[in-house]
This record gives structure tokens, C-alpha cells and sequence, in this order.
């Protein structure tokens, strides 16, 4: 990277004190019956992927056993790396909900000095392209991927050091694009809750004996024309996230033997574990008559009539429906799928139409701002990843920065 800021190490950053380049603990001081239901929250590699500070579900130890590992020990400006698995991510400790935290056997810690490194500039750092690398090349992708002598590895890591002020400008100023991403992911989520609430207080769709079949309501797997080889969208299944809607990622390429759909249409994993893990999505970045593709190992749910695409995904998302979904899959261990043909036996008490008119008037609007909340994190998360490596390097500096951001902001 080439920077108008002094260049250190690692360990010229990192604060006087002990323990502020640490590894978590070996896996015989912390075992799975030392866990407790409450107390100070291990971070694990999950906890701080694709999230700025650690989230989830957490794993806890009692105040006795953080104490007696005090280098474990995680307070607020710590940044946490994993040396094994997941190598390349990277969090920070920020304290707003637990005051201490402990590292797990996987996970490393960096204790920036505040007099020298900004806490969040450094996570930020290492978000980046060159710092993510640093932690790369120092790694073995044989078996589980792990870096080899992870401290004396970090340690040795060069890092651009600009004067304090300007590298809490840069933090803020990303800090701010990631906060409008996080902002809008927790109104989707509240929006989603809210139209679930809406289906379930309305509709009964418990499966009954005398009633009427999904595929008698909703258009099953319809056809849709798309030429093998032609360019078109791609949604895959790593595209669909657990419990949610809306869809962030896509991209160009040669149809081959995947589904076919368009907006509108419900994507419902079918295959286990991603049935289990409740993908279901909708598809709303496709323009008017665009068909777009993606796994074989979708069902695809069209509306018909009434039963509109807020009404599709509630049900696909509904307790009984994936559960009846799950019970229904056949195959072999570990490649069970569900039918789509299936769909014919589960029978519901038909929807009135009165419910069905105001769950459309009241979910409608719901979903399509959901879609514009989405579109908002993409455009967030692009200028942040276009903006990081640019104020890294002072190619630009915070003051212009702030300016493409202002538009941005919560």
C-alpha cells in the first residue's frame, strides 16, 4: 500500500501493558463443562462474522474462570482475530452490553495503544484488502486453515499509522456507513416480524383434512423461459440468508440447469440443512420481465390471485409449514430434500378474502420498503468498501470522504 503515513508493526502499536497481544486459551483450560447459562460470554469465530463487534449465540464462563485466565480477557477497544477457521475476519470489543468478554481457543487479541492507534481505525485496517491479506499469507490452507505461531505472526504485521485525529475521522467515517447498514438491517428485521404477526393473527394454517392444497393457492415451480448459456442473474444458495427475506447478493452469468424465476416469486431452500435453517427469500431486484436463475435445490412459490408475495413468504416461513417441509424430506443422510410435489397434501382452511385483501394492504407496502432498505445497505456497503482502502492509503483524505457519505447517514 502505498501511504504519505508512517508505517509500524503490530507490536509497536499495541498498548504497554501485559497480555496486549494475547491468544485465547488452550483448549484444556476451557472445555465445553466448564460452560455456564449466564456470566461472561466467550466470542468464537461466529461472533464476529460479517458484524463490526461480537453478536449471536453466545457460550459463557462463570467469574472464576475468566479470572483465572486473565490474558483471555476482553475489554472495550480490544480487536479479535481468529488464528484457525475463519482467518481474515476481524471485530472489535465495544462493551455496550457486557464490560468484559473472553476469547475462546480459536481467536487472538490485539490491545491497541489509545496514544498511538485508534481502536476502530485498526479494525478497520484490517477490514481492508492489505490487512486482511497480512493475515492470509501468514496462514496454511492445509486442513484447517490456521496461521502457524499466531502471535509472533501478528506481531510482525505493518500497519499505516496516521496522526490520531485523522484516523478517528476515517473510523467515523466508515463507522457511519456501517451504521446506516446495521440501522436498516434491524428495521427489516422489525418490519418482517411485524408482517408475521399480521399472517398469523389473520390466517390458520394449520394442516387439516378438509381444506384446500398450497398448490391449488400458490404456483408452484411454474415455468419460466430462460435460455441454457444466456446471460442472466444468479442467485445461489449462499445468496439466501437464515430467516430473512431480502437477498444482498447476486450476479451475472451463463444460465445453466438451475430454477428459473422473477420478481415477485418466493425462493424456498429445499434441500437439508438449508431448509432447516429457514432459507427463504424473496426475489425483488429483477427488472419487469427480466428472468433471472439460481440452484436446482430451490422451490420456487409464484402468487396467484389473491395470495400475493408477502402472503407466499409468510407461509413458507410459518413454525407448521417448514415443519411439515422437514418431516416430508427423503433421501440419504446428509442430502435429504423436500418435494415440491408435496405441496399438494398440505391443505389449509381456505383464506377468506377479506383477510387476505387486508393482510395485501397492510404487508404490501412493508415488503417494498424493505427492498428499499436493502438497496440502501448495498449502496452503503459499496461506497464503504470503495471509500476504505482510498482514506487507508491518503489517497483521499476524511474531509471528502465525509462529503460522499453526508447523503448516507442514518
Amino acid at each position: 500500500m502505498n501511504s504519505p503515513w508512517r508505517v509500524m508493526r503490530v507490536e509497536d502499536v499495541a498498548a504497554k501493558q501485559p497480555h496486549s497481544i494475547a491468544i485465547g486459551p488452550f483448549g484444556s483450560r476451557m472445555k465445553a463443562d466448564q460452560y455456564v447459562a449466564s456470566g461472561i460470554p466467550v466470542v468464537r469465530g461466529a461472533n464476529i462474522t460479517n458484524s463490526r463487534t461480537p453478536t449471536g449465540d453466545f457460550v459463557y464462563v462463570n467469574e472464576a474462570t475468566a479470572e483465572s485466565m486473565p490474558g483471555c480477557i476482553l475489554r472495550r477497544g480490544d480487536v479479535v482475530f481468529p488464528h484457525r477457521g475463519a482467518i481474515g475476519e476481524v471485530g472489535y470489543i465495544d462493551a455496550s452490553i457486557y464490560p468484559r468478554m473472553m476469547l475462546s481457543t480459536s481467536l487472538m487479541k490485539l490491545t491497541p495503544d489509545p496514544d498511538i492507534a485508534d481502536f476502530k481505525f485498526v479494525y478497520y485496517y484490517f477490514r481492508s484488502e492489505v490487512g486482511r491479506s497480512e493475515l492470509l499469507m501468514r496462514s496454511s490452507t492445509v486442513g484447517t486453515p490456521g496461521i502457524g505461531q499466531p502471535l509472533s505472526s501478528l506481531r510482525s504485521i505493518p500497519i499505516p499509522v496516521p496522526p490520531l485525529s485523522e484516523q478517528r475521522g476515517i473510523a467515523a467515517t466508515l463507522g457511519a456507513l456501517d451504521d446506516k447498514v446495521e440501522s436498516n438491517g434491524h428495521k427489516i428485521a422489525l418490519l418482517e416480524e411485524l408482517a408475521q404477526a399480521h399472517f398469523v393473527r389473520l390466517f390458520d394454517i394449520d394442516l387439516v383434512e378438509d381444506g384446500v392444497a398450497i398448490s391449488e393457492l400458490v404456483n408452484v415451480n411454474p415455468t419460466r423461459s430462460l435460455p441454457k448459456g444466456q446471460q442472466a442473474t444468479y442467485v445461489g444458495m449462499a445468496s439466501l440468508a437464515e430467516f430473512s427475506a431480502e437477498i444482498y447478493e447476486w450476479e451475472e452469468k451463463a444460465a445453466g440447469s438451475g430454477q428459473r424465476f422473477i420478481t415477485g416469486d418466493v425462493l424456498m431452500a429445499r434441500i437439508t440443512p438449508c431448509l432447516e435453517n429457514g432459507k427463504t427469500a424473496v426475489v425483488d431486484m429483477l427488472a419487469p420481465g427480466e428472468v433471472g436463475w439460481g440452484s436446482t435445490e430451490y422451490v420456487v412459490l409464484a402468487p396467484r390471485e389473491e395470495c400475493k408475495t408477502p402472503w407466499i413468504y409468510c407461509l413458507a416461513r410459518s413454525e407448521s409449514v417448514r415443519a411439515f417441509a422437514v418431516s416430508s424430506m427423503s433421501g440419504t443422510s446428509g442430502r435429504q430434500r423436500f418435494h415440491a410435489d408435496r405441496f399438494d397434501q398440505y391443505k389449509i382452511a381456505p383464506p377468506r378474502k377479506a383477510a387476505l385483501q387486508e393482510f395485501n394492504a397492510l404487508a404490501e407496502p412493508m415488503f417494498k420498503l424493505m427492498t428499499s432498505m436493502r438497496d440502501e445497505v448495498l449502496q452503503a456497503r459499496a461506497l464503504r468498501d470503495v471509500l476504505l482502502p482510498e482514506l487507508l492509503s491518503g489517497r483521499i483524505r476524511v474531509a471528502e470522504a465525509e462529503e460522499a457519505v453526508a447523503g448516507i447517514r442514518p
